[in-house]
């Protein structure tokens, strides 16, 4: 059975609660970082991202993508697949900054002479996984879905 972030955040207080009913007070924060850790997490904030379901905060969308998932598509034009170590918010509410590991190696280059492969690389993406500037426009780089 899979959790969401609400099941985390009831067993959470469900802790806090009856740690408090034994005389020890515990803030709301050390709880849900108590529970990621009984999950296998380090705390909360990874387990939130694990989840897909971080707390949205005026509708905003949701991240094309979770820690931990496979993707795959293009990225300069040659075909990748990899998986999804790390995922953050940025200052924009529909864009999300992805750190992808790519199996096997990507070539970063867009030279017919050269090539640089690299197996780690963080871009911004919109919610339909296409990497972007800050500004909201598409840089045509990478272009991910789930696998």
């Amino acid at each position: 059975m899979t959790l969401s972030s609400s099941d985390y955040k009831t067993h959470a207080k469900r802790l806090r609660d009856a740690l408090g009913a034994e005389g020890i007070n515990l803030s709301h924060g050390k709880a849900l970082d108590i529970v990621a850790r009984q999950h296998g997490e380090r705390d909360w904030n990874t387990l939130s991202a694990r989840t897909g379901t971080a707390s949205p905060v005026n509708d905003q969308p949701a991240p094309p993508f979770v820690v931990g998932d496979a993707v795959e598509g293009a990225f300069n034009g040659n075909a990748a697949s990899g998986r999804v170590i790390g995922l953050a918010e940025t200052i924009k509410p529909d864009l999300w900054r992805v750190t992808v590991k790519f199996s096997p190696p990507v070539d970063a280059s867009t030279s017919q002479n050269f090539r640089a492969e690299r197996t780690r690389v963080e871009m911004v993406v919109g919610a339909d996984g296409r990497s972007r500037r800050l500004t909201g426009t598409e840089t045509g780089v990478m272009a991910l879905r789930r696998a």
